[in-house]
């Protein structure tokens, strides 16, 4: 397994483990110890900050020790919803920019026409409300068991439509002309 993906998956993995072990809020306290742990290596790999990493750290931080304090779950549940209506919103205002969020962060990997990326950028859009709602209803519909399982699932499989929308956004918008080669000189 690639390592990279071995510490996207991390914070799960110890979410479920810390659940199992004692409850949610072990779950969220080892998924701190878990998404700190992926940070630093990733710091230490890369020489670089791993923004969204970072962003997620934060926001458990918070929402865990609110729950902490409080002595409420519903604040260890909360975090995919506002994580993901963060994600939306960061998006949206990043699709203003010129050149975009998407355009500047991914354009080294995807060649878009200039149409392709407004696309791209609402096709991310609406998936992070997707999976924000998708979190509200489970987080009411199911127990506190059988929602830690949706939560370690959901985020593999968010990344997952993630990749199919950009994929299929790609097949449509693909800029030929900075794949083709360059012409010759004549002689």
């Amino acid at each position: 397994m690639d390592r990279r993906l071995f510490l996207e998956l991390l914070p799960g993995l110890a979410f479920l483990a810390g659940h199992v072990y004692g409850g949610l809020f072990w779950a969220a306290g080892l998924s701190v110890v878990a998404t700190a742990l992926a940070v630093g290596l990733r710091w230490r790999w890369d020489r670089a900050v791993p923004w969204l990493a970072v962003a997620t750290f934060v926001l458990i931080l918070v929402l865990t020790g609110a729950g902490l304090v409080l002595g409420d779950e519903t604040f260890v549940m909360l975090r995919p919803t506002v994580g993901a209506l963060a994600f939306a919103a960061i998006l949206a205002v990043g699709a203003c920019a010129r050149p975009s969020l998407l355009q500047r962060t991914l354009d080294y990997k995807l060649r878009l026409v200039p149409r392709g990326w407004p696309v791209l950028h609402g096709a991310w859009v609406c998936l992070a409300l997707l999976a924000a709602g998708a979190n509200e209803i489970a987080r009411r519909a199911l127990s506190t068991d059988h929602w830690v399982v949706f939560n370690v699932l959901s985020d593999p499989a968010l990344f997952g439509l993630i990749w199919i929308a950009t994929r299929l956004v790609a097949e449509v918008y693909w800029d030929e002309e900075e794949d083709a080669p360059a012409p010759h000189d004549p002689p």
